[in-house]
C-alpha cells in the first residue's frame, strides 16, 4: 500500500474520529487522536507528492469547517448533546406556579420571629410554621421579629420588625431611589450653610 492510500486511510479515520468525540464523552481525548490521524494523513500524502499534499490539505481546509457546523447542529439532539445542554423550556417550567409558590407568595407582609441567626440565611416562624427565608439585607438575631418583605423563586425575603413602630425599617420597600430625602430620613447637604 503507497503512501496516497495510507494519507486516504489516515485522514478518513480522523473525520470519523471527529465525529465519534460528539457522542462519546472523552475530555477531548479523541479529539486530540482525530488531531494526531489529520496530519499524519496530510504527511504522508506530502511523501507520496506536494502535489498530493497540497490537495488533500487544502480539501480539509474547505471540509473541516463544513463538518464541524453540521456537527454542532446535530449535536443538541445527541443523548450526550441532550443531557449537557438544556433544551427548550416550557413556559410551565419557567414561571413559577403550583401550590407551594401560591402560599409563600401569599405570606408577603405577614410578621414572624427567627428561629435562628440569620447572615442571611436562616429559619423563621411565621402563623407557626417554620420556613427557610433569607434577609433582605440585615443580620437577624433569635427571637426578633420579621416580616415578609418579598418571595423571589420559592425563596422567602424577610427583614427585621419592629410590633412597636409598625414599620419593619426607615428603608421598607425596593423603591429607594423613588423616595425623597426626608422620607429617608437624611438632611439634605445644602440645610446646614450659612
Amino acid at each position: 500500500m503507497g503512501s496516497l492510500s495510507w494519507a486516504i486511510i489516515l485522514v478518513a479515520v480522523g473525520l470519523a474520529v471527529i465525529v465519534i468525540e460528539l457522542f462519546v464523552p472523552s475530555a477531548g481525548l479523541l479529539g486530540i487522536v482525530a488531531a494526531v490521524l489529520l496530519v499524519s494523513g496530510i504527511v504522508s500524502a506530502f511523501f507520496h507528492s506536494i502535489e498530493a499534499g497540497a490537495a488533500l490539505l487544502l480539501l480539509l481546509v474547505l471540509l473541516l469547517p463544513v463538518l464541524f457546523v453540521a456537527l454542532i447542529k446535530v449535536w443538541p439532539s445527541t443523548p450526550i448533546g441532550r443531557r449537557i445542554l438544556l433544551g427548550r423550556m416550557r413556559e410551565e417550567e419557567v414561571v413559577l406556579k403550583g401550590e407551594h409558590y401560591d402560599g409563600l407568595k401569599q405570606l408577603i407582609g405577614e410578621t414572624g420571629t427567627a428561629k435562628t441567626k440569620m447572615l442571611p440565611s436562616g429559619i423563621v416562624s411565621i402563623q407557626g410554621k417554620t420556613y427557610d427565608a433569607v434577609s433582605d439585607g440585615f443580620a437577624i438575631d433569635p427571637g426578633q421579629p420579621i416580616k415578609v418583605t418579598a418571595v423571589r423563586t420559592n425563596r422567602i425575603f424577610v427583614q427585621p420588625y419592629d410590633p412597636a413602630d409598625d414599620q419593619p425599617t426607615k428603608f421598607e420597600g425596593n423603591d429607594l431611589l423613588g423616595k425623597s430625602l426626608e422620607e429617608l430620613g437624611i438632611d439634605p447637604l445644602d440645610s446646614n450653610r450659612p
